[in-house]
């Protein structure tokens, strides 16, 4: 009798355990280098563009997220090994790899890539010939294809730094030399966080080098079904009701 009460506890646990992880979903976060699509102050304290919007979709329903906050390589090495089930992060086609093979119907939003230099710089940027002989400043860990035969080439210095705060270092230091190629949205809301006074900066469109793509919300490729028709139609009634646009417009 104990060995039969111990099979159906033992199932009983494992259903549970299988409802819990149906119910839950796990959302990867770029540590620091997102904002505003990913913002983490402090452990428990995450919002932005892409969190409020995924907030927005599981709101008062049956899932609950749970967090998962790494380096932008790191993240990317986890999920190319699976990563926890059921994951939701954010992509693009044009970003290829695990951001890119499963992604929702429709896109939350549309980048736009700018060219940032001091106010007293004379770079002005009409294409790629303009940046010859100059240095591009880039953050570590965001590649761009576009880019690369310049730099293997010769034609373009490249530099790399960790955060914005030192791309904005150099662009100011080197104002001749120097200029930062990064999302438009990421540099005004950036430039606003350090107490940087826009009007210092030129920023100059970047689209004939790096097209403005859209950004969609990338799932776990293992991902139930349900789940994602979940999703899918949540976002739907998030963009039909105007509440996607009102959470990007809190932030830019």
């Amino acid at each position: 009798m104990k060995k039969i009460y111990s099979v159906f506890s033992a199932l009983a646990f494992a259903s549970v355990s299988f409802s819990l992880q149906a119910g839950s979903i796990n959302y990867y976060v770029i540590a620091k280098q997102a904002t505003p699509f990913q913002i983490e102050e402090g452990k428990n304290n995450h919002s932005g563009i892409v969190t409020d919007i995924v907030k927005a979709v599981f709101e008062d329903s049956p899932y609950n997220i749970n967090y998962h906050t790494y380096p932008f390589n790191r993240m990317i090495s986890l999920l190319e090994a699976g990563g926890e089930p059921n994951w939701i992060t954010y992509g693009s086609p044009e970003w290829g790899k695990v951001q890119s093979e499963n992604l929702s119907e429709i896109p939350i939003y549309t980048v736009k890539h700018v060219l940032v230099s001091n106010h007293n710089s004379t770079i002005r940027f009409e294409s790629i010939a303009d940046m010859q002989q100059r240095i591009i400043v880039l953050l570590h860990g965001f590649d761009y294809p576009q880019l690369l035969p310049y730099f293997e080439q010769g034609e373009i210095e490249e530099l790399r730094v960790k955060d914005y705060q030192a791309a904005f270092r150099i662009i100011n230091k080197f104002p001749e030399y120097a200029a930062f190629v990064e999302m438009e949205s990421r540099v005004k809301y950036n430039l606003a966080k350090l107490n940087e006074t826009l009007t210092n900066y030129q920023i100059q469109p970047f689209r004939s080098v790096i097209p403005d793509y859209p950004i969609y919300l990338a799932f776990d490729p293992k991902m139930s079904p349900k789940v994602q028709k979940f999703i899918n139609q949540r976002l739907k009634e998030l963009k039909s009701s105007g509440r996607m646009d009102d959470i990007i417009h809190q932030y830019l």
